[in-house]
């Protein structure tokens, strides 16, 4: 009969708050299992541990600093106008000689950018947080930081295996080779344009 069957009682105030104490040793306060391993944002509940958020607000500074482009091309310019302006009406240092110092500034300073970057990317990649856009990555590489962005594809492990991502690369390596080759040697890359430019006038001329 109905009346016969036991009927489990309803969990009273106590019983919850002892389950809940279980859950928590089991867990841990901070977040982390029983293992060791510190739970991500989705694990618990969506909330990122205070840990991230310190990581995410240094990262932060990188993706700013990255989308920041005029930064790229400023300490540059500086130096070749200090060179040409005020060196060159003194000691007469040659138009392009301050250039290519410039362009030396570039290189350092955006290669260092460029390590800072791809390893601030690699840390936000390995904690699924919003990344720094690939093409800020690469208009850093276009204005003289590829050696840096090179180094730090190998050290971190970071782009080199994405085809996409390395085929846009290379093309930036050539662009901005090319473009310093062309201010450090105008003459030989006048030279070396007109023999190409021949050259492939007579394979249009024999083609049609």
């Amino acid at each position: 009969m109905w009346y016969n069957k036991v009927v489990s009682p309803l969990p009273n105030r106590n019983t919850m708050k002892k389950a809940e104490m279980t859950s928590n040793m089991k867990t841990g306060r901070n977040g982390s299992d029983r293992g060791g391993r510190r739970k991500s944002a989705s694990e618990s509940g969506g909330r990122p541990s205070p840990e991230n958020n310190a990581g995410r607000a240094r990262h932060s500074t990188a993706e700013k600093v990255a989308g920041f482009w005029p930064l790229a091309f400023l300490p540059a310019l500086a130096v070749t106008y200090c060179l040409w302006h005020f060196c060159g009406m003194r000691s007469g240092v040659p138009r392009r000689m301050a250039i290519l110092a410039g362009i030396a500034v570039a290189y350092a300073l955006n290669s260092l950018f460029a390590i800072w970057f791809y390893g601030a990317d690699k840390r936000l990649a390995e904690q699924q947080q919003r990344r720094i856009p690939e093409f800020h990555l690469h208009f850093w590489e276009l204005f003289c930081g590829w050696p840096g962005a090179m180094y730090a594809q190998k050290k971190y492990h970071h782009k080199w295996k994405k085809v996409s991502y390395m085929v846009v690369f290379w093309l930036y390596v050539v662009l901005n080779v090319a473009a310093v080759f062309a201010v450090a040697f105008p003459e030989l890359a006048k030279s070396l344009l007109l023999n190409a430019n021949d050259a492939l006038m007579r394979v249009v001329g024999a083609a049609s």
